[in-house]
């Protein structure tokens, strides 16, 4: 039995070189390959972040513009309701709110004696129905105050 491997640890049969050889090829192919596209994702990531950062203050000030006028007829400080649409940007609707009308708190939910109305998509012919509530003033470009019916 000698020349046996064994208890040595060793391949009985190594892979033919050119069969070997391949395999090494594919393998580094495929690593170069995910490393490329791993890198590429990364740049149009980096990309879309920074143009993120220079879009969005000019939502922000376009949101501060459109409610402006809205905020004056407001009180300053205090707790307010709000109602918007459903057209798949209504948290971010909601948010632009909130931050447009700071100190002023806006609350999702329509149980409280002032509610905002905020309908950007829409072009309102006339306000929508929200049952409880009635129009105390249309601002224009989708932004209502509405009244709790029994406050108004």
């Amino acid at each position: 039995m000698q020349g046996s491997p064994i208890g040595t640890g060793q391949a009985t049969r190594a892979p033919a070189g050119s069969q070997h050889q391949w395999r090494i090829a594919i393998t580094l192919a495929l690593t170069l390959m995910l490393s490329l596209l791993s890198s590429v994702r990364a740049v149009i990531e980096a990309l879309r972040s920074s143009q993120l950062k220079t879009l969005s203050p000019a939502v922000a000030e376009r949101s501060d513009l459109r409610f402006a006028e809205l905020r004056r007829a407001l009180p300053e400080r205090g707790v307010v309701g709000y109602v918007g649409e459903a057209n798949g940007s209504e948290v971010k609707d909601y948010y632009l709110t909130q931050y447009a009308l700071v100190p002023l708190v806006v609350e999702r939910s329509q149980d409280h004696p002032l509610v905002i109305g905020n309908f950007p998509s829409s072009r309102l012919a006339s306000p929508p129905a929200t049952e409880g509530l009635v129009l105390v003033r249309d601002f224009g470009n989708g932004v209502l105050l509405l009244a709790t019916k029994d406050t108004k």
